[in-house]
Order: C-alpha cells, then sequence, then structure tokens
C-alpha cells in the first residue's frame, strides 16, 4: 500500500479538525487547515490567513504523506516491514500528532503489541493528561489492533468486532460522530448508520452492506 488508508485518514481529520481561517493552537503554534503548521505557499501561517477547503485537502495531502513516509521508514519504526497497513495507518494519525520524534522513541526496542500498548501513554500536555489526546490515543490504538481484510462483511445491529471499529472510526469522521470506537454495533451507531445514508440518498436500513461501505470508504479515503 502507497498511501495511509481510509481509516487513518478519517482519524487525522475527526482530531485536527478543519480550520479555514488561522489559529494559534494550544503551544501558541499558527495552525491552519488539518493542523497545518508549515508554509501555504512560501508563506508561513500567520493571523489573517485564510484557505480554501481545497488548498486545505491539498495540504493535508502532503502532510500525510510526510508522516506516512515516517511511519514507513525502519529508521523510525524499526518493525514497519512486519505491520499491515492498519498498524502503519494508525502510526501515520500518531506522528501527525506527535512528531516524528515522538514516533521514534514509541517504536525503539518495541515489540509490534508493546507499541500498541504505549501508544496509550502520549495523551499528556505540559505534563496534565487531556481527554482529547486520550480519546486520540485509543482511537489510533483500536485501528492499530484492527486486523486487515481484503472484503467487509455487511454489518447489522448486534454485530461486534474489529470491522464494526472501522466502520465506527469511518461515521466519526464522515457526520461529524463521537461514537465509542468499541467494535460494538448498538444503537448508536446504527442510527449514526442511518443517518449517513440518508445524507448519502441510499436505502436507509441501518444496514452497512456494500453500497454504504463503499460510499465511506470514497468519502474518508
Amino acid at each position: 500500500m502507497s498511501t495511509i488508508n481510509a481509516a487513518g485518514l478519517a482519524l487525522i481529520k475527526r482530531f485536527e479538525g478543519l480550520r479555514l481561517t488561522a489559529y494559534q493552537d494550544s503551544a501558541g503554534v499558527w495552525t491552519i487547515g488539518y493542523g497545518h503548521t508549515g508554509k501555504v505557499d512560501g508563506k508561513a501561517v500567520c493571523k489573517g490567513m485564510t484557505i480554501t477547503q481545497n488548498k486545505a485537502n491539498s495540504l493535508l495531502t502532503s502532510d500525510v504523506a510526510k508522516f506516512w513516509a515516517y511511519a514507513n521508514n525502519a529508521s523510525y519504526v524499526p518493525l514497519t516491514a512486519q505491520m499491515n497497513e492498519n498498524q502503519r495507518s494508525a502510526l501515520t494519525s500518531f506522528a501527525f500528532n506527535c512528531g516524528q520524534d515522538n514516533l521514534k522513541t514509541l517504536c525503539k526496542d518495541r515489540s509490534i503489541s508493546e507499541i500498541g500498548e504505549a501508544m496509550l501513554l502520549y495523551n499528556k500536555a505540559g505534563g496534565k493528561v487531556l481527554s482529547g489526546l486520550t480519546t486520540r490515543r485509543k482511537a489510533e490504538r483500536e485501528l492499530y489492533l484492527t486486523e486487515v481484510t481484503k472484503d467487509m462483511d455487511t454489518l447489522r445491529k448486534g454485530d461486534e468486532g474489529q470491522q464494526v471499529t472501522v466502520l465506527q472510526i469511518l461515521l466519526n469522521t464522515a457526520i461529524q460522530r463521537n461514537l465509542d470506537t468499541d467494535g460494538k454495533l448498538g444503537t448508536k451507531t446504527q442510527t449514526a448508520v442511518e443517518d449517513y445514508q440518508t445524507a448519502k440518498g441510499l436505502t436507509v436500513d441501518g444496514i452497512c452492506g456494500p453500497d454504504t461501505w463503499g460510499a465511506l470508504l470514497a468519502d474518508c479515503g
């Protein structure tokens, strides 16, 4: 796979959020788009700067490519060759938020399973635990632990498993929900599926079949 998968990109979009007008983040760094802090058309992000949705998408593509490269670089992730696309995509989201140096520290001298557990430790800023970072790390870990399957199953209320986790990650981004990525297709997840189907003009049945999967993967990919 040559780039981050739809679920990993959905995590980045969800937790970074989209701002078309420059703002200062919690550390006072000028930011725009989907958490972009680099230059925009050769100019540093600054107060009053605005961009279009298309520009935000372009910046995101470039930024994600940079961190995807780190997640696939054995100098930063020694076991990357043994990882699947969900693991590398989760680590790309992690690096997008925490930086490549923390990615390197996370993966140093740890097994694949130990990396997944250690991700949860990176939930602090200024020495304080932040609920937003805790939520993000848990979601990244859930994706990291999700096995890759070639074809997605049709999912209904009551189903459980890793594919439900992927569904919840995609729905959270596609229709701005805050579903727990617990792998359980309960009432809230079913309602979110129905709302998404309504928005996309699909058959509204609360069942995530090929048409709904296809639309979600296209929207979040």
